[in-house]
């Protein structure tokens, strides 16, 4: 398939070739289902904890005897629905994270790409350098893009200008090519590569 190569200023100045047949045959919905599945339970972190009966401080004794004050029946103090007591069956710190095969979170990321590439999701950039931190000039090629609700920008390469320059613009994420996954891919749209990142990718996924 050909697509368009824009500029910063969003003219479409040469067209580049990307074979889709590269990243497979059709999109495999279950695998993207566990691998979004796996990248989200790895960002739990799984820390919170209520104090059980033994946890509680207070004494074990009963506050005053059974019959004759009156008032109703009542155990230790760091019983389970008492004030300040205990909680029954509370949550406990655990591990939540979840994990996949490699072939497996390849295959994931290729068939968000080929989601992508079939959905018409895919703009290419001609080049994304800065020479210095500019959030300015990145906001500027976005709306002459036509993009206004956030995106996944892929470079081929880490540059420090362009990530300072990114990180605090709203829904729009940044990625390195070698950290792209699948969970990344599907949480923006459009995603949006550098001339130089797309070529790097074809040369990957056809190995």
């Amino acid at each position: 398939m050909k697509l368009p190569v824009y500029d910063k200023q969003g003219q479409s100045v040469e067209e580049i070739d990307f074979d889709e047949s590269l990243l497979g045959k059709f999109v495999n919905y279950k695998l993207l289902h566990a691998a979004v599945a796996m990248y989200e339970a790895n960002r739990r972190q799984g820390t919170v904890k209520t104090k059980n009966i033994r946890e509680v401080s207070g004494k074990s004794a009963k506050p005053y005897k059974q019959k004759g004050t009156g008032r109703a029946r009542m155990g230790r103090v760091r019983r389970f629905g008492s004030r300040g007591g205990a909680t029954a069956f509370g949550p406990r710190p655990r591990d939540y994270s979840l994990d996949m095969p490699r072939q497996a979170k390849r295959l994931a990321l290729k068939s968000a790409l080929l989601g992508k590439f079939r959905d018409n999701e895919v703009l290419v950039l001609k080049d994304f350098d800065l020479s210095e931190p500019k959030t300015k000039e990145v906001v500027s090629t976005l709306k002459n893009l036509k993009v206004d609700n956030g995106c996944l920008m892929v470079v081929p390469e880490y540059n420090e200008n362009v990530l300072k320059s990114c990180r605090n613009l709203p829904k729009t994420d940044l990625s390195v090519l070698s950290d792209l996954n699948a969970y990344t891919v599907l949480r923006r749209k459009p995603v949006i590569f550098t001339k130089a990142a797309l070529e790097a990718l074809a040369q990957e996924v056809s190995k």
